[in-house]
């Protein structure tokens, strides 16, 4: 009787991995390559795709990638560059995925998004690239917004009775409408430690228990009342040009955050403001209100890499432990999600922070290289936007 093979241990196991992964790429490239000669070679793509067994758009999404990132010729049968150099010499990093998502984004953005998404696809998975391309892109049409219209659509729900006394609604509130709905509703529809839920049934019962209150006092979060942080410089206050950005992600026209400051308390995002005190030492564990606005401004969101929960869904998060000596001070904090505040606790990811922003190093066990990673979702679509 054949002796089984031994057992692989957990590090073999994780480079045995690493190795397939390594394969299937440089498998890939291989296969883009043999498509961009067939084409070369003017032979049937409609019989090639045939004799490989592969789906018409599968095959479309290679034909995609070899126009996009391989060298090719003119008419003359000059050689010509690719068209995004850039992640044409990343190829052996990339994965099949990875590539579909950078075809799909990059000939709709701007120049200098290329560097910016493959830097995140070597350290992050092709979900969180598809987010990153399209909060560049957002970003990108928000800081050219066309002209306000003279006379705004109004806010619009639509009510349907249903058979047993249910009720269907449906609606487009405008945007000033939809942050304070959102804003309302957010303390009330949080999960809680064991709620099964889906985010659909959650939020419904907050609309229910938000008409229940009416008037009566709201639940906080984090410490707070509900309320809108509207982040915008003085400039666009002042002349009403520009635009102004919510801390969920979402953008309003200059004109309406004037509307929105016109019954509001209009909260600076200046870090250490004249009023507010933002630096408490070890006096407190706990983040102040001033703190947590001035984390909002500066993070936006989740700093975990790739991860894109927006500020109001966030922890603030001790870089050195407050039980270690950390203090609970600006340059010692950072927003994290719930899912990735325990995941930092628990798998002993290291944290910098480096010029306002947060640079993840991984364990061992998740990454041998232990290199560096950044969450690009937040700051560096921003800034290429800007």
């Amino acid at each position: 009787m054949e002796t089984p093979p031994p057992l692989l241990s957990d590090e073999q196991l994780r480079s045995a991995a690493v190795e397939a992964e390594a394969a299937a790429r440089a498998a890939h490239q291989r296969r883009l390559g043999l498509l961009a000669e067939a084409q070369r070679r003017g032979l049937d793509l409609a019989a090639y795709r045939l004799l490989l067994r592969a789906d018409r758009a599968e095959f479309t999404r290679w034909l995609t990638q070899v126009r996009l990132f391989l060298p090719a010729l003119s008419p003359s049968g000059q050689p010509l560059p690719p068209a995004h150099p850039v992640t044409a010499a990343a190829l052996p990093e990339l994965s099949e995925a990875h590539l579909a998502q950078l075809a799909r984004a990059l000939p709709r953005l701007p120049e200098g998004a290329e560097d910016i998404l493959v830097t995140a696809a070597r350290s992050t998975e092709p979900r969180a690239l598809r987010l990153l391309a399209d909060r560049i892109h957002a970003e990108q049409d928000a800081a050219e917004p066309g002209p306000e219209p003279e006379a705004e659509a109004p806010d619009v729900l639509h009510l349907r009775d249903l058979p047993g006394g249910r009720l269907e609604l449906w609606g487009e509130p405008t945007a000033e409408s939809g942050a304070r709905l959102t804003a309302a509703l957010d303390p009330l529809a949080r999960p809680g430690a064991e709620d099964t839920r889906s985010r659909a049934e959650r939020q419904g019962q907050a609309l229910a228990d938000l008409i229940d209150l009416r008037g009566e006092a709201l639940p906080t979060r984090a410490g707070q009342r509900p309320h809108l942080s509207v982040t915008l410089d003085y400039q666009t206050l002042r002349t009403g040009t520009g635009t102004a950005r919510l801390d969920g992600g979402g953008h309003l026209t200059a004109a309406q955050a004037r509307r929105l400051a016109c019954d509001a308390v209009v909260i600076p995002a200046v870090l250490g403001g004249r009023s507010e005190v933002l630096d408490l030492g070890r006096a407190r564990r706990t983040v102040s209100l001033a703190q947590r606005r001035a984390l909002h401004a500066r993070d936006r969101g989740c700093a975990f890499p790739g991860c894109g929960r927006p500020a109001r869904w966030c922890d603030a998060h001790h870089v050195r432990h407050w039980a270690d000596g950390g203090p609970t001070d600006l340059d010692n904090l950072v927003l994290l999600c719930r899912r990735h505040h325990s995941e930092v606790h628990h798998h002993r990811w290291r944290i910098r922070l480096t010029g306002g922003a947060a640079v993840f190093i991984p364990p061992r066990h998740i990454d041998p290289a232990q290199l560096p990673r950044q969450n690009l979702l937040h700051r560096r679509a921003l800034e290429l936007a800007g």
